[in-house]
């Protein structure tokens, strides 16, 4: 599961990649990248499930059912996270295709939400390794808190640029649906840390 952890902190970089880097050979390499990777959270997901499906069947105490129950919500959590990866790169995609393009300040605010992201990875992953039932989510609702936070203050400021006219509407949309998607991720990645300190 801790292992999963680390395939799902990897699609942020490639997506990270995708919005600033304007090679089209890379870019093809990252949509094939996080297209397989996509498949990869699938398949863990569901090779995990019969796992603990297996271990359930024998006689366990309380405390292994507790983890047992945790390592099933994180491995959704997990999976959810690779599907929202996938759905931004088709949005990244779809404005290739367009010919639409970012302004240096939206892809600024993108790379801001993607470090807030990092930084929720690195905090989740350090949970993921620890032991369950004994962790505490100090780090993790901070760090929950901020992307939030960089959320509000990015649609407020889209909204207000939108409405001058300052972004061109197909970009504004697309721009709005994937800060808005990184923030979902960060949901799942807060959820991944309560599931670790027992809270499910």
């Amino acid at each position: 599961v801790a292992k999963f952890g680390e395939v799902t902190t990897r699609m942020n970089g490639f997506v990270r990649t995708l919005i600033n880097d304007q090679n089209k050979k890379t870019r093809n390499k990252m949509f094939n990248k996080i297209m397989k990777y996509e498949e990869i959270t699938d398949r863990v997901e569901v090779e995990v499930a019969n796992y603990l499906d297996q271990v359930s069947t024998q006689e366990i105490t309380p405390e292994v059912s507790s983890q047992i129950r945790s390592m099933l919500s994180i491995t959704n959590d997990l999976e959810r996270i690779g599907d929202i990866y996938y759905q931004i790169s088709k949005t990244l995609e779809r404005k290739d295709d367009k010919k639409i393009y970012f302004l240096p300040e939206q892809r600024e605010n993108l790379n801001n939400m993607l470090d807030c992201l990092d930084n929720a990875f690195q905090i989740m992953n350090k949970n993921l390794i620890s032991e369950y039932g004994h962790i505490t989510l100090d780090d993790a609702n901070k760090a929950e808190r901020e992307i939030n936070q960089l959320r509000n203050q990015l649609k407020r400021s889209y909204l207000e640029h939108a409405e001058k006219g300052e972004y061109k509407f197909q970009s504004g949309i697309l721009y709005n649906d994937i800060f808005s998607s990184c923030e979902k991720v960060g949901d799942h990645i807060i959820n991944v840390s309560e599931a670790v300190a027992g809270e499910v």
